[in-house]
């Protein structure tokens, strides 16, 4: 028996699900934002300023989600909060001075979606990023917290892997970050596949995992099986399958045009996400897929 964790002949649409304008710190007004994402082709946009949330609208063709950031501050970390709402309304009892437990909570009771954004930036360990109750998505990379606009902590596949190995999975988007628009505009994104492009749409899909994270690369299918695990991609030169045992023979597959790879699930194996590897060094990730092996 097999599963497709994709819809076959649903479409997948293109989305930036983290970005700032002059409303917070960014360097570009809202107008001038939607206007780079629209023009570089994508579907859709969550402009998330600090604790100033957005209102949905159609900017010529392309659909603003009402989005937020909200940031918190512990010892040798910070959780910082990126939430998509229904509705900007939604947003409307939530102030500073409320815990993130709360705010998590509120987002979820609204039917909106809570994302963990750059946890390596932020310095969270496996152990608090596995507090995060309510909290089922995490950005796997965020481009402003990269080099060259910041130390070298915009990946956080490894973190997150432990953090999976320890019992909390995050599925996985990545997202600009956008703040200066000096070169870490429209690198990284996420594809949702929707009925509808549109902000129940996005947000029912988010919350079912119809998504991946990607820079370029891009799956077409992934189909799970009993004891495997297929991929349909865009032709890539690395396909790696990653998961909470440290070593696999045969987990990295390096070739010229990849395009199907198939997978055999180890016992022991608890989970095993897919990451892609192209030509010029992009990446893609998909959220981890629970295998329950034992």
């Amino acid at each position: 028996m097999s599963t497709q964790l994709f819809k076959p002949g649903m479409r997948f649409f293109k989305g930036n699900t983290h970005a700032h304008s002059t409303a917070s710190d960014g360097r570009l007004s809202p107008e001038a934002v939607f206007e780079t994402y629209r023009a570089a082709g994508y579907d859709f946009l969550a402009l998330t300023d600090h604790w100033r949330v957005c209102a949905a609208r159609d900017y010529r063709g392309m659909l603003v989600i009402p989005g937020v950031e909200y940031d918190f501050s512990f010892p040798n970390q910070v959780l910082h909060l990126v939430c998509l709402f229904r509705d900007a309304g939604d947003a409307a009892d939530i102030a500073r001075g409320m815990s993130h437990t709360d705010v998590i909570r509120h987002v979820n009771r609204a039917g909106g979606v809570p994302i963990a954004a750059h946890p390596a930036w932020s310095l969270n360990t496996p152990e608090f990023l596995g507090t995060l109750d309510g909290v089922e998505i995490s950005e796997v990379y965020n481009t402003m917290s990269d080099e060259p606009f910041n130390a070298p902590r915009g990946n956080s596949e490894s973190l997150l892997d432990v953090t999976a190995a320890n019992g909390k999975i995050y599925r996985l988007v990545a997202a600009d970050d956008s703040h200066p628009y000096a070169g870490e505009q429209c690198v990284s994104w996420t594809m949702v596949q929707a009925e509808a492009l549109s902000v129940p749409g996005i947000i029912d899909a988010l919350r079912a995992g119809r998504f991946y994270a990607t820079q370029g690369p891009a799956f077409y299918g992934i189909t799970v099986g009993d004891d495997t695990i297929a991929v349909e991609t865009s032709p890539v030169s690395r396909v790696t399958f990653c998961s909470n045992l440290n070593w696999v023979e045969d987990r990295c597959r390096t070739g010229s045009g990849l395009t199907r790879e198939v997978y055999r699930v180890r016992p022991g194996e608890r989970f095993v996400r897919v990451q892609l590897t192209d030509a010029d060094g992009k990446k893609a990730w998909s959220s981890p897929i629970i295998t329950e092996r034992t």
